[in-house]
């Protein structure tokens, strides 16, 4: 990754071995040429290479997060986040492969068994895209729900069996109500039920595949389905401390980790360029300028200071789950806003490097070309957009957050 410095290695006492996560980080370090050889063919055909992918699942990448009872790795958060960083290091679309498979079989916590079993019984690495916005349509009929709907961003779809989404209740053409508001699910469908739409022609994060897709009146077992609400009791392969875990630091892995590691190949592609680029008018290269010295050095505490925030408030939250303590939402909103912050960050250093390597950025040969472009195109996921902001800040101010997955 071209990192000035590591994150300890995760010494969790339920979870990872310390062995476990050397192994597993350092597997993904030997994956940079395989995937550097792939990138332009990622970004051409807006998907990932098959060799990429192969090496990514060979790995055990792909399960990280599935239950070990189902032959996964059940691997700590803190370790998870630190094998995405290192993969991202090499190709942020690759770092993103990962997320469908993990977020989605931690999701699989919340499933009746069979459901859980029938996905991933046979293969804990098969990989179950997800489009959580907007609700689609599901009515309730005898032994599951017919539902209907379009939604976008459903990464890596054409190489999923599975595709999860969520849903809202209608009774007679009208949400159905509770006390909390409408009633809702997620359900996962075969993406053989659904048709894709080529929707993903994007300013960045092409190779991730994130297309549209759309399903109407299809048939979705209960067992595949269950109720989006922040109580519930986990499947008997999802006994441990894992499936614990608030839902926004699951998310966060993915997205903090990508752009973390987005930014510090911009400054390390800078730090190259500066000592070999003469600027227009100019006797001195770049690095031999003011402005860029403190600009780099402004960055870099930047960076580190996001990262060491994300990484802590990351290893806190594991340590009170691993001890079975119960989350506070106060606790929950610290784990939202250091993911927040790391994006933030990113984004800003990130624009910092491109800035300061002039007319070298606007080159699609140059790298810092596709980290703008990909921390531009990142930065706007639902769950890590700068909006949600309001809701932690809400939640500091003893308010009901108008965001409830918080709460998850």
């Amino acid at each position: 990754m071209g990192a000035t410095y590591q994150t300890p290695i995760s010494t969790a006492a339920v979870g990872s071995t310390r062995e476990q996560a050397e192994q597993l980080i350092g597997r993904a370090r030997e994956l940079g040429p395989v995937i550097r050889e792939h990138l332009e063919e990622a970004e051409h055909e807006r998907r990932l290479a098959t060799p990429v992918r192969d090496a990514l699942r060979a790995a055990g990448f792909q399960r990280m997060l599935a239950p070990k009872s189902l032959g996964g790795l059940e691997v700590d958060p803190v370790t998870c986040a630190q094998v995405v960083e290192e993969i991202a290091g090499f190709d942020s679309a690759a770092g993103w492969a990962l997320q469908a498979p993990n977020v989605n079989v931690w999701w699989a916590c919340r499933l009746a068994d069979t459901g859980a079993e029938e996905i991933y019984g046979a293969d804990p690495s098969t990989p179950v895209a997800a489009a959580f916005h907007p609700p689609q349509l599901a009515i309730e009929i005898p032994g599951g729900f017919r539902v209907t709907g379009r939604s976008p961003l459903a990464s890596n779809i054409h190489d999923c069996d599975w595709a999860l989404f969520s849903g809202m209740i209608m009774d007679d053409g009208h949400p159905r109500m509770t006390e909390f508001g409408p009633a809702m699910i997620a359900f996962i469908l075969r993406t053989s039920d659904l048709e894709i739409l080529d929707t993903w022609h994007t300013l960045g994060m092409r190779g991730t595949d994130s297309q549209d897709v759309t399903f109407r009146d299809v048939f979705v077992p209960a067992s595949r389905t269950f109720p989006l609400a922040p109580q519930f009791q986990p499947g008997r392969h999802f006994q441990g401390p894992l499936y614990q875990f608030p839902a926004s630091g699951i998310i966060a892995i993915f997205s903090a980790s990508v752009l973390l590691a987005t930014a510090r190949g911009a400054i390390t592609e800078l730090r190259e360029l500066a000592t070999r680029k003469v600027p227009f008018g100019s006797l001195k290269t770049l690095s031999e300028r003011g402005t860029v010295q403190s600009a780099l050095a402004e960055s870099e505490a930047t960076l580190r200071a996001a990262r060491a925030l994300f990484y802590d408030t990351m290893a806190e939250a594991w340590a009170r789950t691993s001890s079975k303590q119960v989350h506070t939402l106060e606790q929950r909103a610290d784990v939202l806003l250091a993911t927040i912050h790391a994006v933030k960050s990113a984004v800003v250093v990130t624009d910092t490097m491109h800035r300061l390597a002039g007319t070298t950025g606007i080159y699609t040969k140059s790298r810092l070309d596709r980290y703008f472009r990909d921390v531009h195109t990142l930065r706007q996921h639902g769950f890590v957009s700068e909006n949600k902001l309001e809701s932690i800040g809400q939640i500091f101010l003893g308010l009901p957050p108008d965001f409830p997955l918080i709460a998850f």
